[in-house]
């Protein structure tokens, strides 16, 4: 048996079929009478049936905390991945062994807890709004992190959009609450193979990529949240390049850093994305047409299950369990 069970919450449940060929024992919440996870006033229903399997053991629940998009079987929104998250660390926190004794009667039995509970925030929640950018805004992505913290021993964030140069951050991560997974490095190299590129060189779109994977690319100035501007040179004449970004919902900011590289005389051009982020209406739609401007030289990883990646493009799409497993 692996040292540490895993549970996947709704927006991490793709990723179930590669922790079972790695041997994990995998558990999710199941249905309720209505064969959903949400009621029908949408409320959340959360359950590990097989909770007592986990009583004295280190259990680590993964979660990605964005909307579902249109591929998923059920809306669900950043919050509601957020709150069934605390809903299964509150199972976990207090396990009970229910019978029913008579019509609307039960009997609740005390099962022992994991020894050690663990969150993997394979996205993390509220990532665009990491600090108060005007005054009275809240910075919901710092209350979302210290609030999971709290309800568990330690929590992994894949490649978080925050820096770890914001006070808050900085802090949990010093004091050891919150570690930051990289897969950035196994994404460029899966990139590099599916592109055929042998030698080539690492940019990115915006200031906050310079900072996050220590590499050259453009100023970013942004309009609204579908239209931005880049600005500045990088010396890319006749050589490959792979363009490297956090995350994306639409492909504009990759595509116009694809076309401004063109400009400058690149030999061949591929990007490579952490997080692909498909909103509601035409998201899929807008992933495939990114990946027919990029002429197919895109990769992204799993951390959000897209139809267009996950399902349609796996070749394309750099699975993270082994590197969560390597790292945790």
């Amino acid at each position: 048996m692996k040292d540490y069970d895993v549970i996947l919450a709704s927006g991490a449940e793709h990723l179930r079929e590669r922790f079972r060929d790695l041997g994990f024992r995998v558990f999710s919440s199941d249905w309720n009478y209505d064969g959903r996870r949400l009621f029908p006033n949408t409320d959340l229903y959360a359950r590990i049936a097989e909770v007592h399997k986990l009583s004295n053991r280190k259990v680590i629940v993964f979660q990605s905390c964005t909307g579902a998009g249109p591929a998923e079987q059920e809306p669900r929104t950043t919050s509601d991945r957020l709150v069934e998250l605390f809903l299964i660390l509150d199972i976990l926190r207090a396990p009970v062994d229910v019978e029913k004794t008579n019509h609307k009667e039960y009997k609740t039995t005390s099962v022992p807890p994991p020894s050690h509970v663990e969150v993997v925030l394979t996205y993390q929640p509220f990532a665009l709004q990491d600090k108060a950018f005007l005054t009275g805004e809240a910075s919901s992505s710092r209350w979302a992190v210290e609030e999971v913290s709290k309800a568990c021993n330690k929590v992994w964030v894949v490649n978080p959009h925050v820096s770890d140069s914001l006070d808050w951050m900085r802090k949990l991560v010093e004091k050891g609450i919150v570690e930051v997974i990289d897969v950035i490095p196994s994404l460029i190299e899966f990139a590099a193979i599916q592109f055929g590129f042998d030698d080539y060189i690492v940019v990115t779109p915006d200031e906050g990529g310079q900072e996050r994977f220590n590499v050259a690319g453009f100023r970013k100035s942004r309009k609204n949240s579908f239209t931005v501007e880049l600005s500045g040179d990088v010396d890319v004449a006749d050589r490959n390049v792979i363009i490297v970004d956090d995350l994306t919902k639409t492909g504009s900011t990759l595509i116009k850093a694809r076309a401004r590289l063109k400009k400058m005389k690149a030999k061949n051009i591929g990007l490579a994305v952490a997080h692909t982020l498909p909103i509601m209406k035409r998201g899929e739609e807008l992933l495939e047409k990114l990946i027919s401007k990029s002429k197919g030289r895109i990769v992204a990883t799993n951390t959000i299950y897209t139809r267009c990646f996950c399902l349609n493009n796996p070749a394309l799409t750099y699975n993270i369990v082994d590197s969560l497993v390597k790292t945790i």
